[in-house]
Formats: C-alpha cells, sequence, structure tokens
C-alpha cells in the first residue's frame, strides 16, 4: 500500500499552490474560562525536489473581515520561509521597517522548516502530517509494528485500505484511497509524552504538549496531468498541556478547512524567481551562525557559505572566493607585488598573509626568513604579503631590519575584499601551491609546512 501512495507521490516534483485556509481556535484555560477565534489566511507554496534535494517556498497572509463584511488581504503583513538547497530565509514582514527581521541559517536541520512551519498550506499535498518532518510514508517504513486490515472501510464514497502503525513519532492510522492515487482519504495521528513531535522529543518545547492528537477527513481530490492531488480538507488538532505560571493554558482545539485555489505543475521556477528571497532593502538580519551580529538586508549583496568552517559571510554580490584546493592560483591584483614569473617557474609557491603589527604575524615571517635556504633548496618560492594597510616606509623598515630575504607585497585595494577573494580567515594565513600553481593547501600552521612540502614534491 505504502509503493501504491508513493508512485503517485512521486510524480509531484514540482509544483507553485495557492490555498486558502480558514482555521478555528478554540483554548480552555486552567480547565475554566475559555475563547475561540477565527482566522483566515491565503498561501502560496512553491516547490521544486530535483532528486537529491528540494527547494521550497512558504509565503502566508493573513486575511480580515471590513466593516462592510469583504475580506482584505494583509499585504503589508505576511511571513515567508524559503530553503534555496544551501540556506534557509525566515521573514517577518510588516509596514514598519524597523519592526522587519530576516532570519538566515545553512544549518540543514531547518530545511524542513519550510515546508512543515508552514504545515496548513504544504503538508497535506507533500504527505507531511502534522507533527512530522517526514513523509508519512517513510515513517511507517521503520516501524517495527505496522498491520493493514483485513476489511476496507467506506470513507465518503469508497472502500479504502486501513494501515494502523505504532512509531517513534505516535500511532497513526490512515485510509488510502486506491480510486485516487492511494492518497490519504482520512487519517488519525495520536502523540503521547513519549513521542516525538517535529522530530524531536518533548522536553526539547518551550510549552510541553502532554498528548495530541492530529485528524484529516473531507479530503476531495482532483487528477491534474495525471496525479492525484488533495485539493480540500478538513484537518483537526486537540492537544494537552502542562499547566506553569507562565503558560497556563491546559488544553486547546484547532480546526482547518484547506482548499487549493491554483495548482501550476512543472513551472519555470526561475523564470518565475520562485526560490529568490524578497526581501525589503534596510530590515534587519540575524544569522544564526553569527550570533549577536546585526547585518541590513541589501539587494545587492549576497550569503556565502564559508566552506572552511560553515558560517556565512555577507558580502556584495560581485565578489567570490578564488582561492581553494584544487583550484589555481589567482593573479595578485590589487596586491602591490614585485614578483617576476621567472621566480616561480617550475616551482613550488608558499604565500603568507600577515600583519606587522600582530606579533604572531611576525613570528611567523621571521621564522620563515631562518628557513629561507631549506626552502629554497626544496623548489619553494615564498612570498610575504602585508595584509592590512599600513605606512609603506615602515612596512619596508621592518623588512630591511629583520633582514626578510623573500619579495614582500602589501594589499592595496579594498582589504575585505581581498581577505574574502583569498580566502583569508586569520594571520598569519598560509597558502602551499604545487610546481604548476595548483593550490594544494591552505591554512595550515607553520609545524606542518614540512609536511605539507614532502606531499606535494612526492607527487
Amino acid at each position: 500500500m505504502l509503493n501504491k501512495y508513493a508512485a503517485n507521490q512521486d510524480k509531484l516534483k514540482s509544483f507553485v499552490f495557492k490555498s486558502e485556509n480558514v482555521r478555528t481556535n478554540f483554548v480552555t484555560k486552567d480547565g475554566t474560562a475559555s475563547y475561540s477565534k477565527v482566522k483566515q489566511d491565503n498561501v502560496e507554496f512553491r516547490y521544486e525536489d530535483d532528486g537529491s534535494n528540494f527547494r521550497a517556498y512558504y509565503h502566508t497572509k493573513d486575511v480580515h473581515s471590513a466593516a462592510d463584511g469583504s475580506l482584505v488581504i494583509a499585504d503589508q503583513y505576511y511571513n515567508s520561509s524559503l530553503w534555496d538547497q544551501k540556506r534557509y530565509y525566515e521573514y517577518h514582514k510588516t509596514p514598519v521597517l524597523d519592526a522587519s527581521n530576516v532570519f538566515v541559517s545553512s544549518k540543514v536541520i531547518y530545511m524542513k522548516d519550510a515546508i512543515t512551519r508552514g504545515y496548513y498550506g504544504a503538508g497535506s499535498i507533500l504527505g507531511f502530517l502534522y507533527g512530522d518532518v517526514e513523509r508519512f510514508d517513510s515513517i511507517l517504513r521503520q516501524v517495527d509494528s505496522i498491520s493493514l486490515r483485513d476489511e476496507l472501510e467506506r470513507v465518503g464514497s469508497v472502500d479504502c485500505y486501513v494501515i494502523d502503525a505504532k512509531t517513534k513519532h505516535g500511532t497513526y492510522t490512515i485510509w488510502l484511497d486506491p480510486e485516487h492515487g492511494y492518497g490519504i482519504a482520512k487519517a488519525y495521528v495520536h502523540r503521547g509524552p513519549k513521542d516525538l513531535r517535529f522530530g524531536r522529543p518533548r522536553s526539547s518545547f518551550v510549552v510541553s504538549t502532554v498528548e495530541q492528537s492530529f485528524f484529516v477527513e473531507n479530503v476531495r481530490f482532483e487528477n491534474t496531468e495525471g496525479i492525484w492531488v488533495p485539493m480540500e480538507a478538513d484537518f483537526k488538532i486537540d492537544s494537552k498541556y502542562l499547566s506553569t505560571s507562565k503558560w497556563p493554558i491546559s488544553a486547546g482545539t484547532v480546526d482547518t478547512h484547506y482548499k487549493v485555489t491554483e495548482l501550476l505543475l512543472d513551472p519555470d521556477h526561475d523564470a518565475l524567481g520562485s526560490f529568490v528571497p524578497d526581501i525589503e532593502n534596510g530590515t534587519s538580519v540575524r544569522i544564526q551562525e553569527a550570533p549577536g551580529i546585526r547585518y541590513t538586508w541589501d539587494n545587492e549583496k549576497k550569503f556565502v557559505l564559508d566552506e572552511w568552517d560553515n558560517s556565512i559571510k555577507y558580502v556584495p554580490k560581485d565578489w567570490s572566493v578564488l582561492v581553494g584546493v584544487g583550484k589555481p592560483l589567482p593573479k595578485f591584483e590589487s596586491i602591490k607585488l614585485r614578483l617576476s614569473a621567472q621566480q616561480t617557474k617550475d616551482r613550488a609557491i608558499l604565500i603568507s598573509f600577515f600583519d606587522m603589527n600582530q606579533r604572531p604575524s611576525r613570528h611567523c615571517i621571521m621564522r620563515l626568513a631562518r628557513q629561507a635556504q631549506q626552502l629554497k633548496q626544496k623548489g619553494v618560492t615564498v612570498v610575504v604579503i602585508q595584509a592590512s594597510k599600513i605606512n609603506e616606509n615602515k612596512l619596508n623598515e621592518w623588512v630591511k631590519k629583520n633582514n626578510i630575504p623573500f619579495p614582500v607585497g602589501m594589499i592595496q585595494g579594498d582589504v575585505e575584499k581581498t581577505h574574502f577573494t583569498w580566502g583569508i580567515r586569520s594571520l598569519p594565513w598560509l597558502i602551499l601551491t604545487d610546481m604548476e600553481h595548483i593550490v594544494r593547501a591552505e591554512g595550515f600552521v607553520l609545524t606542518e609546512l614540512d609536511e605539507k612540502i614532502r606531499a606535494i614534491t612526492q607527487k
């Protein structure tokens, strides 16, 4: 049964859809007082799975009732989340720029948030049941206790197969509709205190849910280009919480009517700009990998994942890292350096970026100077580059005073851009090439130099 469900579901690789969701929240406080609230929102969801990774964009706007009873979409307020295969963006837009914000991370733990955070807009089509971060058939394939009931059960006008399973995510009962691609015609999931929610244990949440039940029913399917898709359904979530002084909620129910209003299969996502962040310039940016640092969103900048330490850099769009293991050594642009082709022909090159004003940098260069003859005999040309702007005369005086026998240069252009281009993360920073001037090592310490040289000379 799971394979038959997957056969239809796996056809749904790329799409854009819009949906309307009407949600009623009913909450009981302390077992006595209660309130209910009706909320409507419009969702747009874009998705593409290339077989190895996916891109997903979830965008939701609240819908309000005007004084005359008409519905008004809150265009000035919305939330969106995006996973573009490299980074996760979570954007909260308000009419006041100072109150808007963006959260950015390269951590893959957030990749499913682009789907599960907007469950009501995406989960039904993709087979994600509320509280899960995997498609339901994937979860059920991992369990020890699963069974198919002997008799079919009617749901609506169709006799459906019924699957019961006990998993670490909870207890599942799924009704699969054989007339509509074995899609979910009905579902019930119950999670107790020890069951995982969104792949995590109960203790990791601020408000601890003791028990939670999720229902799907009244599903309406449509066949779109040979794929059966759930276009309308009712969802219900019943929850019981631990009572605390801060969170005195004891029980709550959420009823949602979900309806797809537009579905486009296999669109040209690049032409549509489906997975390009649409964020207002000047919005405050917080990066997970750079705690305590705030940035300002600029459409002329980009986020770059630093593969050296998995940090994220926020740099102009025309910047790129040119230096890396396996890459040819770039030209010494924006660096003032006298170095002839004859000095490097058929020789390995060792580049040391340093700062004359830093003791570790000075110590590194002076140690290299003491090894100058041995390095020359090993076929290595050493180049030293001052990595910050200082008085050139002072640099020359220091070089002369300490008898530095190597060509010494200095960054002349944009220091920050040059550091980024050459992949400099700290100083001193060593880069070693082979005789063809292909980078073979970078960012190593001086005590590893002999080993690095042996590695390139023995090839």
